[in-house]
């Protein structure tokens, strides 16, 4: 297992063992305090042996409760500082605690053992169970070097993957192995295993200031500190930078943040090859490179690098992030930049890469539920001054479209199906799925979808909150921020901090679609520190917009590969390899714009041919 663990974290490994019980941590050091760590870490007095993996946001706090001296606290890593936390709270430890973490504490007398993964699952762990052993893991690979486990695939999960529904329940894409869930706690104790959730987002909290511009104030109160508890780290500091008012927000803070500590920030952006003029889809471009560089030039202490792909594919690499993934990327053309960014910090001694990506559940989000909230409750003054807004700030936009936005979500679903329909909008799951028909029936792939409450027809919602928090719930992407280890770089999100969430969620939707403006209150926070080009843009950025360049330039390999899973004995009970070889057969010259054309190519064919590397992977039998 520790073999297996090496690569996420290569900068020092150690073990405990006793009796039939033991422990070990990979690390790799990201913070300051990373060098005083000495895990595993036991105390009899206490009769816990506790490992950690992660960092704290709150040691201040948390030393003040746990009556640390300042001095003290200086000299203890994160771990140390949790396992004080588990001495104080046991089983109550993780509601304490704030920051990116999974925690495991074993206490030998009382045979029990308790793991917990933080509410937004930044740091992945899953666990096994048989009649004689229980065992736990930051990846599944780890746990498959138990004799007896194999890479069984767990049907259930790889359909969901496949259809595009979310993760729910401890399931992972291995059978027999599970996860513990963002925000759980898993309690192994008389030989029975139960789950807890210890954390949970209020759909019915709301906070009410006394005017918009405290608002404005709270939000940049929340950000500034989310912002400076990801800057502590042990080298120099990077960050995505895209055309988007999410990076471009945490890129400005972090840039004001570090340069009063006379330090620089590196500003990674992900460009089309040099003279792309290709089509992209209606509202997108292509190179977020210009707009990226006006946010960068505002700031004295950013270096900004762009980063341009066009020499590799989407299936260079394809089993190798498989392997650190133990499971199939998502999206193979964004994992071929993130990767060339991670490669090119790495290089740079960089250890810490911030990011934005939660930003829509939290700064960035538009507030567009509030239309149909407003004719459902009949509040048609109001409505009607948001639609005059609306109009001011956007002159093209109809009012048959905005009468949409408002009425779309309060339409019954077989109402919506039928009129996207008519309008040649539907999303069909065949459009944009690889999956097997005879797979998707057996697994009855709309009654999941029901049970889990998922949408299939991607209706617009009028619950804004409510359906945010489904989305942060049901968001796993733990095994993506461990896999970014393995380069020696830890992810970092500023719009994941669970306060700063709690915050967004919290304000009314008015706020966020004031006077007609979507995005209303990050607009009015960044007004004077970002650019028109990035606040007021009138189309959103697309990542690998080359990508169906780099995937042609590869297409002996999608075929090779296309044969391979051909061959193998089970990928085709899963996957419609008659559709993707057809999609080969019929690769277009043109119409790379066409939405249709992108989900069949982009998702359909490079996220089946991902699945299928997956499978390949599973059925390779134990490490």
């Amino acid at each position: 297992m520790q073999v297996l663990l090496t690569p996420y974290g290569w900068d020092a490994q150690h073990a405990w063992q006793q009796g039939a019980s033991g422990m070990l941590r990979t690390l790799l050091r990201t913070t300051p305090e990373d060098s005083l760590d000495h895990q595993p870490l036991v105390d009899a007095a206490s009769d816990m042996v506790v490992v950690f993996d992660g960092r704290l946001d709150n040691r201040e706090e948390l030393a003040t409760a746990l009556e640390i001296a300042t001095s003290e606290l200086a000299l203890m890593a994160d771990s140390d500082l949790a396992l004080h936390a588990c001495r104080h709270w046991d089983m109550d430890t993780p509601r304490h605690l704030l920051g990116d973490f999974a925690l495991a504490c074993w206490q030998p007398k009382r045979k029990r053992l308790w793991l917990a993964r933080d509410p937004l699952g930044v740091r992945p762990l899953f666990w096994y169970k048989r009649h004689d052993l229980f065992a736990f893991a930051t990846m599944p690979k780890a746990l498959f070097a138990i004799p007896g486990l194999s890479k069984a695939i767990c049907e259930e999960q790889l359909h969901d993957y496949l259809c595009m529904l979310p993760m729910t329940g401890p399931a992972s894409f291995f059978k027999d192995v599970y996860r513990v869930e963002p925000g759980h706690t898993v309690l192994l104790e008389d030989d029975r295993v139960s789950t807890q959730r210890y954390h949970q987002f209020d759909p019915d909290y709301e906070i009410h200031f006394d005017s918009d511009q405290e608002y404005v104030d709270a939000l940049r109160a929340h950000l500034n500190r989310a912002v400076a508890c990801r800057l502590r780290a042990s080298g120099p500091v990077a960050t995505h930078l895209s055309s988007g008012k999410d990076s471009t927000t945490v890129t400005a803070f972090a840039a004001q943040l570090l340069a009063q500590q006379h330090k620089p920030l590196i500003a990674y952006t992900a460009v089309p090859r040099e003279n792309f003029d290709g089509p992209v889809p209606s509202g997108r471009h292509a190179d977020e490179g210009p707009a990226a560089r006006k946010v960068a030039d505002r700031f004295s202490n950013v270096e900004h690098v762009l980063i341009r792909t066009n020499d590799t594919s989407p299936l260079d690499n394809l089993h190798e992030t498989t392997e650190m993934l133990d499971r199939a990327p998502l999206n193979a053309c964004n994992a071929v930049w993130t990767a060339a960014i991670r490669e090119d910090a790495a290089k740079r001694g960089v250890r810490v890469l911030l990011c934005g990506d939660k930003g829509n559940m939290s700064i960035s989000y538009d507030g567009m539920p509030y239309l149909p909230q407003l004719v459902r409750t009949g509040r048609w003054l109001t409505l009607w001054q948001v639609f005059k807004g609306m109009k001011q700030h956007y002159p093209t936009l109809t009012w048959r479209q905005m009468v949409k936005f408002s009425t779309a979500p309060l339409l019954p679903r077989p109402l919506w199906q039928a009129f996207e329909k008519y309008r040649g909008r539907a999303w069909e799951l065949g459009g944009h799925s690889a999956i097997n028909a005879r797979f998707s029936h057996r697994l009855n792939t709309s009654a999941r979808a029901r049970d889990q409450g998922f949408d299939l027809t991607y209706q617009p919602t009028d619950r804004g909150r409510q359906d945010r928090i489904d989305i942060l719930n049901l968001t796993d992407t733990g095994e993506y921020n461990a896999a970014a280890n393995v380069d020696g770089v830890e992810y970092r999100d500023p719009t994941a901090d669970v306060r700063l969430i709690e915050f967004c969620l919290a304000v009314p939707d008015s706020q966020y679609l004031k006077d007609g403006q979507p995005q209303s209150l990050l607009k009015r926070l960044m007004a004077n520190v970002l650019p028109d080009e990035i606040l007021h843009a009138k189309t959103r950025g697309l990542q690998a917009a080359d990508w169906y360049e780099q995937t042609e330039q590869a297409l002996p390999q999608l075929r090779e590969e296309l044969e391979r899973l051909k061959a193998h004995g089970s990928a085709g009970d899963f996957l419609d390899l008659d559709a993707l070889q057809l999609a080969l057969d019929e690769w277009p010259e043109a119409g790379w714009a066409n939405p249709e054309v992108e989900r069949r190519y982009r998702y359909k064919l490079l996220r089946g041919l991902s699945v299928g590397t997956f499978i390949r992977y599973a059925d390779e039998g134990n490490e």
